[in-house]
């Protein structure tokens, strides 16, 4: 699950002009860039963990821009609606993406129900973002977090994504099936890739890398971030969503 800071952690070298265009967000610290979307070609996923049962919800993002595709993980929160992180909505160039398939529910990368994005919308506290599709996604969706309490420090939690499978090139290894890892939250009051409140987590048995942007941290069954960044060895960080629920409820109506 980790990707280049700002940058959509893809395949650096597949895709030559890549490295460049994602630096636009490179305003990340070294140590932890963004976990960002991967251009086509790339081929991301948890680096370790394990493969995982898809509980639904969670949503594969394709955009497409100048030639590329952007890779992230996301999640379904309502029939319609689909919780990512913020930086995942922007190619190579800084503009927004406005083409972007979603496959909802399945274990594989481009399998279960898809869907095209109708509009888009970003949070300006932090790292999270809402995609409204133009047709049904589903009906099973993520309990989203309602206060900040439902992320402790030292609790066991749960990511998912189908980012890079290794630290180097990960563009070119990115899972075709969706992969899990445990993680131990480290500290609830962190910042993400954009200030926002964030939720920082040790990884020991799996690194969140390119692709997994986006995707869910789940404690107790309830998705209580966004995958934001990471330092594809030892730490990440997800965007809140307990601090963004007022937002998401109000864009949303979920």
């Amino acid at each position: 699950m980790r990707e280049n800071p700002g940058r959509f952690v893809r395949a650096a070298a597949v895709l030559a002009g890549s490295c460049a265009a994602f630096a636009t967000l490179a305003a990340a610290p070294a140590s932890a860039a963004p976990v960002t979307p991967l251009p086509p070609d790339a081929q991301p996923s948890i680096i370790g963990g394990s493969t995982a049962q898809n509980p639904g919800y969670i949503t594969r993002f394709n955009g497409h821009a100048n030639g590329y595709t952007f890779f992230c993980t996301s999640t379904l929160i309502g029939t319609r609606w689909v919780l990512t992180a913020k930086h995942c909505m922007y190619d190579n160039n800084g503009r927004r993406l406005s083409d972007i398939d979603l496959y909802i529910g399945s274990n594989s990368a481009s399998g279960g129900v898809h869907a095209k994005a109708a509009s888009t919308y970003v949070y300006s506290g932090g790292d999270l973002a809402l995609i409204k599709l133009n047709t049904d996604g589903g009906s099973t969706f993520a309990r989203l977090a309602t206060s900040s309490s439902d992320a402790t420090e030292g609790d066991a939690a749960r990511v998912y994504g189908w980012g890079a499978t290794q630290s180097t090139d990960e563009g070119s290894h990115q899972s075709s099936v969706l992969k899990q890892a445990s993680v131990e939250i480290s500290d609830t009051g962190a910042s993400d890739y954009f200030g926002g409140p964030a939720i920082e987590a040790y990884t020991p048995n799996g690194a969140v890398a390119g692709g997994d942007s986006g995707g869910p941290m789940l404690d107790g069954g309830v998705q209580v971030g966004v995958c934001s960044t990471s330092d594809r060895s030892s730490t990440t960080t997800y965007g809140s969503v307990a601090a963004g629920r007022s937002w998401i409820r109000q864009v949303s109506g979920v």
